[in-house]
């Protein structure tokens, strides 16, 4: 019993989880291969090594981003609707129909363009996309290395899972040990502060 039991918070685990859910902190006790792996092997946890992002940061970074994204979706719409009002004409759109064409650009232009942003992004060497950035933030998998596209593309469409979840998957940050959004647990992924002469083009410290 105790083996299905989180040490730090007392939850019941998943079947194979590694994770608590609620609290983030890695399971004691697992029978999986990559589990014992991390065991033998354990992540630099301690506060005098890693200092985790919390929610408000975050959020903050997210904000920035946000409203990156949407300016850059909001660019590009904008010359999509230029071309369809100059020559929409030769391929049979008329002006009723380049409107409505342009309001799903936008919401195409964005959706692909904020996964494209944020993969990349967080799989480059920066670790971290403009609002991170900014705010000396970076992200990184569970062992202290740089993630892939792959891990960040999950990672970026987990959030979905965080928002339908009443947003409650992104408040998990405030209070889970390793300050870990939900759509962070399953990917194995931590977002950190690191000092401003080596992350932070702003040099903010928010406590």
């Amino acid at each position: 019993m105790l083996d299905e039991m989180c040490a730090s918070c007392g939850s019941r685990r998943l079947p194979d989880g590694r994770f608590c859910l609620f609290c983030g902190d890695l399971l004691a006790e697992s029978s999986s291969p990559l589990a014992n792996r991390l065991r033998s092997n354990p992540v630099p946890n301690t506060s005098d090594k890693i200092e985790y992002a919390g929610f408000w940061l975050r959020f903050l970074a997210g904000s920035v981003d946000i409203a990156l994204e949407a300016l850059g979706a909001l660019l590009v719409t904008l010359a999509v609707d230029f071309v369809l009002q100059r020559f929409g004409r030769v391929f049979g759109i008329d002006r009723w129909n380049a409107k409505v064409f342009t309001g799903f650009a936008y919401i195409s232009i964005l959706a692909v363009g904020s996964w494209l942003y944020c993969a990349f992004m967080e799989s480059s060497s920066w670790r971290a996309t403009v609002g991170k950035r900014l705010l000396g933030l970076q992200v990184m998998d569970t062992e202290g290395r740089r993630i892939s596209f792959s891990q960040a593309t999950v990672r970026h469409f987990m959030k979905f899972l965080s928002l339908f979840c009443l947003m409650i998957g992104f408040f998990m940050a405030g209070w889970t040990k390793r300050r870990q959004a939900l759509h962070d647990i399953p990917t194995d992924c931590l977002v950190i502060r690191v000092p401003a002469k080596n992350g932070s083009l702003l040099g903010i410290t928010l406590a």
